[in-house]
């Protein structure tokens, strides 16, 4: 009887070490929800929350260094170059053609 007693006291004891565990954890998670800042970054702007995260979901997964990726990136240099390289000939010619300027 002495060996089923101590058992039982046993898993008792585990039950509420468990139970302790659990209530810790959430205890963490709750306290984490409401001081982390992601959280609120996304309540405020959710679509770029999850473009970040698309974003180093592609990095991580290896698309930095592919074909694409530098089809992308020289697509993109050249809609950040053209538009002003175009403002800076733009301003060559209004100066050039402008009396006033020499």
């Amino acid at each position: 009887m002495s060996d089923l007693k101590q058992d039982l006291e046993q898993t008792r004891d585990y039950l509420d070490e468990s139970r302790r565990i659990v209530d810790d954890a959430r205890h963490l998670y709750d306290d984490f929800r409401r001081d982390n800042p992601l959280g609120h970054i996304y309540e405020r702007n959710p679509y770029a929350v999850l473009a970040a995260a698309a974003g180093v979901g592609y990095v991580l997964g290896g698309g930095l260094f592919t074909p694409f990726t530098r089809r992308l990136m020289r697509v993109g240099i050249k809609a950040m170059v053209l538009p002003v390289a175009a403002s800076h000939l733009r301003s060559l010619t209004n100066n050039e053609s402008d009396p006033s300027a020499h």
